[in-house]
């Protein structure tokens, strides 16, 4: 009992994070999760919980979201967390958490390059395969924090058209992830039950971080996120330390 009160005073902690810099929260409960239900039920639970977060902020930020790249994100996003969460049983996702690790740890760069135009601008259509490859991944492994909240931020929408947009999203992908995981036989009472416990802690939390997001300017939000990013890879990267180990081993 003890140890689920800390996790769920823990991922209260995490939603709030989440909220002022854009996401994550997938990164951070993975090794809560684990702690309570074991690793093979973290996907399915995290799905539960931050689908119920992410329909909280849709719910904060429903004025805020941008329609048009939704629709972008829609078709691609359904396709992506179908494939990803059939495969999830079948491929060994060490490898990707790895890769997906090094991109997040990479956007530090971003601090280096913000006061120089780029040259590259991201446009409505580019979500469109970006989401496919995001649902896909998130399918698969269960969660890949904020790696597309620079081409977000590169799009340049406010940090309440972000979290609104991306929640919106994650509603379907979570949704689309859920039924596709109950359809596997992933989902039972135990995954349920945690998956909603969090999901209530998270959306209470949410409603937190959205009054002290009112405060926050718009360039601290943005450091948030890039450093929340660079969190969230090494948090990825640790997490399959012991793969990694074995990996230069071998070489």
């Amino acid at each position: 009992m003890i140890q689920i009160i800390l996790v769920l005073i823990g991922a209260f902690i995490i939603f709030i994070l989440s909220t002022l810099s854009g996401g994550g929260a997938s990164l951070l409960l993975m090794p809560l999760v684990a702690v309570v239900v074991g690793v093979k039920a973290v996907a399915p639970v995290m799905t539960i919980s931050i689908g119920m977060s992410s329909t909280s902020k849709v719910f904060f930020f429903w004025r805020d979201i941008d329609w048009k790249l939704f629709m972008w994100l829609f078709p691609s996003t359904i396709i992506g967390s179908i494939i990803g969460a059939r495969m999830f049983a079948e491929l060994s996702s060490d490898y990707l958490q790895i890769l997906i690790g090094l991109l997040l740890v990479s956007t530090v760069m971003q601090f280096k390059k913000k006061d120089k135009p780029s040259k590259f601008r991201i446009k409505a259509w580019h979500f469109a395969p970006m989401g496919l490859g995001v649902s896909f991944l998130s399918g698969l492994i269960g969660g890949v924090g904020p790696l597309m909240n620079s081409a977000y931020l590169s799009y340049g929408i406010s940090k309440e058209s972000l979290l609104g947009t991306r929640s919106a999203n994650a509603i379907l992908l979570h949704l689309t992830k859920i039924i596709s995981y109950a359809y596997l036989g992933y989902v039972n009472g135990e995954v349920l039950k945690y998956g909603i416990m969090i999901g209530v802690v998270s959306m209470s939390a949410i409603y937190v971080g959205k009054l002290i997001l009112g405060k926050m300017s718009d360039e601290l939000f943005r450091k948030i996120v890039v450093a929340s990013m660079v969190v969230s890879g090494v948090l990825m990267l640790w997490q399959n330390k012991e793969f990694i180990a074995e990996l230069i081993y071998r070489a």
